[in-house]
């Protein structure tokens, strides 16, 4: 056993502990781990496979089972797809993934069984003379395309997640970077498996650095990357997910309704500085209120002409550039009178104050004592 197969064992029995871990976890993300669970299982067992294959591993059986975990290729997709879901939206009814995602992988069955018809011989001569190398094209293709779109299905979560977070929470999450980040590097390995693909099928060439198995392993270990970032992952406020039928049925506000909405929100805001709690949401403001989240955004979105986000975050703004005015910064730092103006962090205290007041809060600090 060489480094490489070592660190291919550690990596199985590391998935392994990690799956189990997850579950373990209380009130954090359950349902999105669970999802994770299974991935990280799945990657241990496409590493095991693949590590019964890399090392030559006489036994024909275990030989056989190591290509037989092509089929988790298909289920990748999917599962991530739940996963993205899962932990950034709350739906009434959970979200289960359709039969039809799992044709790929059920045709991989199917073709794998075919295979089992003829000896091991049998199958590695056809293997060197050529006869597999249509079905291997028509497999790698499919796989690349499903994977992809998948891929594609995930970057549109990402993207109504960030639509949505601005309209629900008044803080930043920093989960649109942890999203973002799984998908760039998931990008990048799906570029680097069409490389392989182009090279083998189109000019015969056949890189051990940039082959399929290669990219495969590499693929497990960054999952469990993941799986050791979610960890340490606190809990996320998950958005609701809106349909457009819904969007459209919105009704609009009118007369003594509108007019006491308006009063209870100003109330709520000046009189009780409600936007002083850390971890504001739109649910929260909705409750507070006596009424829906859909008329709370209707009325911020129509009325005050603003998200959410934006509408909790001035008054923050507005409460710290009060300190400043006052002095208090001469006796605390910028960072204890964000946190005491509601701010949850110093990265959404610095983006909202220069989005609002178009200037850095030390900038704003110099401008007011050099008056």
């Amino acid at each position: 056993m060489d480094v490489i197969d070592f660190v291919v064992f550690l990596g199985i029995s590391q998935g392994i502990f990690l799956a189990i871990v997850l579950q373990v976890l209380q009130n954090k993300n359950r349902l999105a781990n669970r999802v994770l669970s299974m991935i990280l299982i799945i990657a241990s067992i496409m590493l095991t496979g693949r590590f019964f294959f890399t090392v030559g591993f006489p036994n024909i059986f275990f030989f056989r089972l190591a290509l037989f975990v092509d089929i988790l290729v298909f289920i990748f997709g999917p599962l991530f797809y739940l996963y993205y879901r899962r932990l950034i939206f709350n739906e009434k009814t959970k979200y289960v993934l359709k039969y039809t995602y799992f044709i790929p992988a059920l045709g991989m069955v199917i073709y794998h069984l075919w295979t089992y018809q003829y000896s091991y011989d049998e199958f590695f001569l056809m293997f060197q003379n050529g006869s597999l190398t249509g079905p291997f094209l028509i497999v790698e293709t499919v796989g690349i395309i499903f994977n992809f779109y998948f891929g594609y299905r995930c970057f549109q979560l990402l993207k109504m997640y960030q639509r949505e977070e601005k309209n629900n929470v008044s803080y930043s999450q920093h989960l649109a970077t942890y999203l973002k980040t799984i998908l760039v590097i998931s990008a990048l390995f799906l570029l680097l498996w069409i490389a392989s693909y182009i090279l083998a099928y189109f000019f015969n060439i056949y890189s051990s650095f940039l082959s399929y198995n290669a990219i495969w392993i590499v693929v497990s270990v960054f999952i469990y990357v993941i799986g050791f970032y979610s960890l340490k992952q606190p809990d996320i406020f998950r958005m609701p997910l809106l349909r457009k039928e819904q969007a459209k049925n919105r009704e609009r506000l009118e007369g003594q309704i509108l007019q006491e909405l308006k009063a209870g929100l100003e109330k709520l805001m000046i009189e009780e500085k409600i936007y002083l709690d850390h971890k504001l949401t739109l649910v929260d403001l909705a409750k507070n209120l006596k009424t829906s989240t859909n008329n709370v955004s209707w009325l911020l979105n129509n009325i005050h002409k603003t998200t959410f986000y934006e509408y909790i975050n001035t008054y923050r703004v507005r409460a710290f550039v009060e300190k400043i005015k006052s002095g208090e910064h001469h006796q605390h730092t910028l960072l204890a009178l964000s946190m005491d103006s509601g701010f949850n962090s110093k990265s959404t205290f610095n983006k909202a104050f220069k989005m609002i007041v178009k200037d850095t809060p030390s900038g704003y600090v110099k401008k007011i004592d050099s008056l």
